[in-house]
């Protein structure tokens, strides 16, 4: 007993389970902070809503931080963007709409459950002439660049990016 004591407290990450040991990964080692994950996330990707509704796991509506200037969802993906801001659209699977997020602040905005759904979404760069927002994945390094005025992709997906900066 004195030795299993010793060794739990050696052994910081792992489980005594049926009288072997299990490791498990380190606190620090579970999803980036800037990204949001669910109790039952996987590398996998995320299955589709109707799907998810049918295994009985909930949507989540996407989010992002700081907080976007103004918020609206739109039912047919067509959404306008105010001179002055970088919006972007992406598919919420909990209100069946697509939510737009208008980004005035300059500012480094992380996104969370921007997963796949509806076409993905897109984004409408209309901030100051010249101005350059960046799309980065989870890594920090960018992969995608936008020159003011710029509208995105027809065949934009979100899946790869986990910030936007917009200036």
């Amino acid at each position: 007993m004195h030795v299993r004591r010793k060794a739990a407290g050696l052994l910081a990450g792992v489980v005594l389970v049926a009288g072997g040991l299990l490791a498990t990964a380190p606190a620090q080692a579970a999803a980036p902070a800037d990204r949001a994950t669910s109790d039952t996330a996987s590398t996998a990707p995320a299955a589709p809503a109707a799907a998810q509704a049918e295994a009985g796991v909930l949507a989540t509506a996407p989010t992002i931080s700081p907080a976007a200037e103004r918020v609206r969802y739109v039912t047919d993906g067509t959404y306008s963007c105010p001179t002055g801001r970088l919006c972007a659209r992406v598919w919420d699977p909990t209100q069946g709409k697509y939510k737009v997020f208008d980004l005035y602040y300059c500012n480094t905005y992380s996104l969370s459950y921007w997963g796949s759904g509806g076409d993905g979404g897109g984004f409408k760069n209309y901030q100051t002439n010249g101005t350059v927002a960046r799309f980065y994945n989870s890594s920090g390094g960018v992969v995608h660049s936008s020159t003011a005025p710029d509208i995105a992709p027809a065949t934009w997906s979100w899946d790869p990016i986990w910030k936007i900066k917009n200036c």
